[in-house]
């Protein structure tokens, strides 16, 4: 696999930050096509397209630690696989801006048009890596509407506090009940007139705009203060739903948005509460910073009652155990089924991201049991091994209270740049993962159906 950057360097007699002029001097041999510019020639043993990715990040920031690189183009040497230049032209994007669509030639339908492709995962960062005080569930819910009034075929409805209560969304009501500047609110869009004759593709995020951890409050070794990106499985599941519909996706699709603050106050849900859930099953919640799979269960509820999806698709920052277990570009994958387990597969091989799947074990599903209430949202396996398998118990949570087919992302590793070496990250905060992939691969699934 071989690659070949295109670095353009600071005019030659500009000193280099930390370094003497005679450096810039010394490229003078390698310099190429024109003044000014810098050619590196990569081979690499990368064996994925997600491994090339991972070292050209590593070189591109070594060289822009050494040299004041203005501006970083690519070409990828004869032998390199499409998907891999793909992959890397919408790093560069991520790190140096939006693409130009090319001149004067119409560009192709989302996952394929590039320009719209990076302004896609631009806008999911952006709400991902915004201040929790702007980006609110009230802001989440503008946002929607707006979209969905512009949008031909789109239509939203935001239901507030009162809404949730009458439709017996405790859950939901009880994780933000705290929080007034971002109160519990459930935001719905739909697309292509879901019917019992249609019945939709359904995409679910998980939106904790800030997450203290409540009463249990997280600790700041919890990564409290990065907790703004609580709200990444709604930022994805929403900027999924535009990437299907600007690709004319070939089914009707739900997009929900369970969103709101956990925060600490006289109105905070305590430790050892039992609550009836919209489905009828109690849950005590043993530990208050185990939330967001306690908003997505009412969503789950309800949403899946109201539109009969004919498969759910859940996305929510749900476990750091996620990021304990995989490490932090990995997203494991739970409960997919045989063929859209294969097309997230296949996209994730070509996109470079880095998908792990898991099924139903009738273990972790018990885990979840309790002996107060019904259920309860920390669940343990039993003895020496009740301390592990956080992303999967929580996965099986879900299960109760939806009976469509359901497939779950936990992307607490992927969508935030834990390690400062993630390859569309800046070193700190959003990376725009999973979202390329997913488009590819439900569009693949929805037409190969």
């Amino acid at each position: 696999m071989s690659l070949t950057l295109t670095l353009r360097l600071c005019p030659p007699g500009v000193p280099l930050k930390g370094e003497p002029l005679k450096t810039v001097e010394g490229l003078t041999a390698a310099l190429v096509a024109r003044p000014g510019a810098l050619r590196v020639d990569v081979a690499t043993t990368a064996a994925t397209t997600a491994e090339a990715r991972w070292l050209v990040r590593q070189l591109v920031d070594a060289l822009r630690a050494a040299f004041p690189v203005g501006a970083l183009g690519l070409r990828c040497a004869r032998g390199a696989s499409r998907a891999l230049a793909r992959a890397l032209t919408l790093d560069l994007a991520s790190l140096h801006g939006a693409l130009r669509p090319p001149p004067e030639r119409p560009a192709p339908a989302l996952p394929d048009d590039l320009a719209a492709l990076a302004a896609l995962e631009a806008s999911y960062r952006a709400w991902v890596d915004e201040d929790a005080a702007t980006r609110t569930s009230l802001k989440i819910a503008e946002d929607v509407l707006a979209y969905a009034a512009a949008t031909e075929g789109v239509e939203a409805q935001v239901l507030d506090a009162d809404a949730l209560a009458a439709l017996g969304m405790n859950l939901l009501l009880a994780v933000g009940g705290a929080s007034e500047a971002s109160p519990p609110r459930l935001i719905v869009a739909t697309y292509g007139d879901p019917s019992p004759d249609a019945p939709p593709l359904m995409l679910v995020g998980k939106g904790i705009t800030f997450d203290s951890g409540g009463v249990n409050v997280k600790p700041y070794e919890g990564f409290v203060s990065m907790m703004r990106n609580d709200m990444g499985g709604a930022a994805l599941a929403w900027h999924l739903f535009r990437g299907l519909v600007a690709a004319d996706f070939p089914a009707p699709l739900v997009v929900v948005l369970p969103a709101c603050e956990n925060l600490i106050d006289a109105r905070a849900v305590r430790p050892g509460s039992v609550i009836k859930s919209h489905r009828g099953l109690t849950v005590r919640v043993d530990h208050t910073d185990a939330e967001g799979r306690l908003i997505l269960a009412d969503a789950l509820s309800w949403a899946s009652a109201k539109y009969g999806p004919s498969e759910v698709v859940t996305f929510a920052t749900l476990t750091t155990a996620a990021l304990n277990a995989y490490g932090p570009f990995a997203t494991p994958v739970h409960f997919a089924p045989p063929a859209l387990e294969r097309a997230l597969a296949r996209a994730a091989e070509e996109e470079g991201e880095d998908l792990h799947f898991f099924p139903y074990r009738a273990w972790h599903h018990e885990a979840n049991r309790d002996h107060t209430a019904q259920l309860k949202n920390t669940a343990r396996l039993n003895g020496n091994a009740s301390t592990g398998a956080g992303s999967r118990n929580a996965a099986h949570f879900l299960r109760f209270f939806t009976d469509s087919p359901l497939t779950h992302l936990d992307i607490f590793a992927s969508t935030w740049d834990w390690s400062g070496q993630a390859p569309a990250g800046t070193r700190h905060g959003a990376t725009g993962a999973p979202l390329r992939t997913l488009l590819r691969a439900l569009m693949a699934y929805e037409l190969g159906r």
